[in-house]
C-alpha cells in the first residue's frame, strides 16, 4: 500500500515539513514520483520501529481491519518464543545462532538459511533503535509455515556494539518469526510502540522475565493510544 506525504504526516502526528526532514536526514524510505513523495506501509513500519518514532497504530490496520491492543498479540507471541537469559557471544552471528535455536521452523527453511536472512538485513543498517535494544529481523519477511507468530527476547551476557544511534551497546534482542508478512508487520509495529513506554523500558533494563514481564507488556498495551496530529511546526 502506497501512502502520500499528508497521510504519513498524520500517521506520525507531525508536520509534512518534519517528514521531509526525516527523508533527508534520517533515511525515511520514500520514492519521488512526479515530484510527489510516495511511501510503502511496510517500509514505514520497519523504519519507525527501528528509529523509535511513535506512530498511529492505524497504519497496520488499514486494509486489514486489525487494530487490537498492542500488548495482546505481542505477549502471546513472546510467551510462545520465550525469554533466554545470559546469551553468550562476541559477534552477532554467534548470538543469533543461539537465539534462533529451538524456535519452530518448517522443513523448507533450515536454521542456517534463517540465520543468513537475519544477517542479510543487518548488513543494510543497524536494527538497534537505542537504549540497549535491537530488533534483528529479515528485510523481506519470509512466509514460514509456523502455527502462529513467535517472538523471543534474549538478554545478552555481554553487551554488543551494533552501531545504535545513541551509541549504547545492545544487551537485549527481540527476534520475530511469523507465518505471514502482515503478522510480521503487526508485531514489529506493536513492539516499536511498546518500546516507547517507560514501564516497558524499565522492565527490560531490569531484565524481567516470565509473568512479571508479560504483566508489564499487557498493561502497557491497554494504554496504547493513537498520538494527536501535530499541525504546528514549532511543536515538532
Amino acid at each position: 500500500m502506497e501512502l502520500g506525504l499528508k497521510q504519513v504526516a498524520e500517521t506520525f502526528g507531525v508536520s509534512e515539513i518534519k517528514i521531509i526532514k526525516w527523508i533527508n536526514n534520517e533515511n525515511l524510505p520514500a520514492d519521488l514520483v512526479a515530484d510527489q513523495y510516495r511511501f510503502h506501509r511496510a517500509d514505514l513500519i520497519e523504519w519507525a520501529a527501528i528509529h523509535g518514532h511513535p506512530f498511529s497504530p492505524s497504519i497496520y490496520a488499514q486494509g486489514n481491519g486489525d487494530l487490537t491492543a498492542a500488548g495482546t498479540h505481542l505477549t502471546e507471541a513472546l510467551e510462545a518464543g520465550g525469554v533466554l537469559e545470559n546469551v553468550d557471544g562476541s559477534d552477532l552471528r554467534t548470538i543469533l545462532d543461539t537465539a534462533l535455536a529451538g524456535l519452530p521452523l518448517p522443513p523448507t527453511m533450515g536454521h542456517d538459511a534463517l540465520l543468513d536472512l537475519f544477517l542479510s538485513r543487518e548488513s543494510l543498517g543497524s536494527t538497534a533503535p537505542g537504549g540497549g535494544i535491537a530488533i534483528p529481523h529479515p528485510r523481506e519477511p519470509t512466509l514460514l509455515a509456523v502455527p502462529g507468530a513467535v517472538m523471543r527476547l534474549c538478554y545478552l551476557s555481554k553487551p554488543l556494539d551494533m552501531s545504535a544511534p545513541d551509541g549504547i551497546p545492545v544487551d537485549k534482542l527481540f527476534l520475530i518469526i511469523c507465518p505471514t508478512a502482515h503478522e510480521h508487520l503487526q508485531l514489529l509495529a506493536r513492539l516499536g510502540a511498546l518500546l516507547q513506554v517507560n514501564d516497558v523500558r524499565e522492565a527490560l533494563r531490569n531484565k524481567f522475565t516470565g509473568d512479571a514481564l508479560f504483566s508489564v507488556l499487557r498493561e502497557a498495551g491497554r494504554n496504547f493510544h493513537e498520538p494527536a496530529t501535530v499541525t504546528d511546526e514549532a511543536s515538532v
